[in-house]
């Protein structure tokens, strides 16, 4: 048992369960990377990684270095690749704790054989090249007196290659095979020169959509964490939600007609009601909506729509379930405090409500309890 008044689930059957639909579909000799990213995309880094490594996934990934140590710190021994490009100032700890850069300019490769010859140590890398994503990766250009370099150190190994697809989850699928197209052309080139034991460029959309695209190994995130990556994409497995998160309300408060909820008086008593009070709030990601600037004017009426939605009580953070009812949230969303109407419902302190929480905007500070075989095996607080 525990005291805690807001807290997040996670079942790691499920997680497993996910791992093992994706295996069945992914053909046996193709490779599985999972993507724990993002403190494994709010479900716990550390927890989720322990799962998959025994449920047999071959490689893992994270976006920086400090995720990668935290991972190897743990004791993870399943090959950890991150995303992000090496700066030179890196090289030391990658080698020190056996993480796998990923490298797209000569500098940062010049750094990590600097640092191999002089720790007595084998490098591997993967190379990241830009194929359409207009983010990270060597230019195609660039790729020639690249290998040239590569050629001079003989204790540096090239273990993959890379890109990443921009639009694998959308219906048209033309832009991602242009992209694949591409990074076939580029492998072949490569190839030519130098053996690359791995290539991979499939996401979970792809997985999904276009086994043409799986190579030799297909990285998965979202697909492992019970979600599909939109509503274009083919429902070819079944998955599991492995996340709920919960808290429990701490006061309960009778209003009257002319009396307010909340800061700003956004929310105005207009007959007697009942309000319960649950300690969650934007601190913890409850109430934030991800924004991207708007490219043009179709982007900006999506996300306009997005917002008035989301005012509209159509998205998270306007309700939370209590017994098995729907009940709305009401006044402004504090930093830590949210109040939801309990009217008419005889809802006392101290009772759950399940919570509609983003995954990846999820507060680090709340409690992750991890869930096997429907017992609690452990659970996750930060100081």
């Amino acid at each position: 048992m525990h005291n805690f008044v807001r807290w997040i689930e996670i079942d790691l059957d499920a997680i497993t369960y996910n791992f093992s639909q994706i295996r069945q579909l992914v053909p046996e000799q193709v490779k599985i990377l999972s993507v724990v990213k993002a403190d494994a995309y709010g479900h716990g880094g550390v927890e989720i990684s322990k799962a998959l490594e025994e449920a047999g996934t071959d490689m893992f990934a994270v976006t920086t270095v400090e995720e990668g140590v935290e991972l190897v710190n743990h004791g993870i021994r399943q090959p950890i690749l991150v995303f992000a490009p090496m700066l030179p100032d890196q090289a030391e700890t990658i080698l020190e704790k056996g993480l796998v850069p990923t490298i797209d300019n000569v500098e940062s490769l010049d750094a990590l054989a600097d640092f191999s010859k002089k720790m007595g140590k084998e490098a591997r890398f993967h190379l990241k090249v830009e194929t359409g994503m207009g983010r990270t990766g060597i230019l195609p250009e660039e790729i020639s007196s690249f290998m040239e370099r590569l050629m001079e150190y003989p204790q540096v190994f090239m273990e993959g290659i890379y890109s990443h697809l921009a639009t694998a989850m959308m219906k048209d699928k033309s832009y991602s095979q242009k992209q694949l197209n591409l990074f076939l052309h580029i492998l072949k080139e490569i190839k030519k020169e130098k053996n690359v034991p791995l290539a991979h460029i499939a996401n979970s959309a792809a997985v999904l959509d276009m086994p043409e695209a799986y190579l030799n190994m297909v990285r998965v995130g979202t697909l492992l964490y019970g979600q599909y990556p939109s509503s274009h994409v083919a429902r070819r497995i079944d998955l599991k939600d492995p996340w709920q998160a919960k808290g429990r309300i701490i006061s309960v408060k009778k209003l009257t007609p002319g009396q307010s909820v909340g800061y700003g008086r956004d929310y105005m008593v207009r007959k007697p009601m009942e309000v319960g009070v649950v300690p969650i709030g934007y601190a913890d990601g409850f109430g934030v909506l991800p924004h991207t600037r708007p490219a043009k004017v179709y982007d900006l009426v999506k996300s306009t729509a997005k917002i008035f939605s989301h005012l509209a009580g159509a998205v998270l953070a306007n309700y939370m379930i209590c017994e098995e009812k729907r009940l709305p949230v009401v006044g402004r969303i504090g930093m830590q405090m949210s109040m939801i109407d309990i009217t008419g419902h005889k809802i006392k302190a101290g009772t759950e409500v399940k919570i509609p929480l983003r995954r990846t905007t999820s507060g680090a500070r709340i409690p992750r309890i991890f869930l096997k075989n429907g017992k609690i095996s452990h659970i996750r607080t930060l100081p």
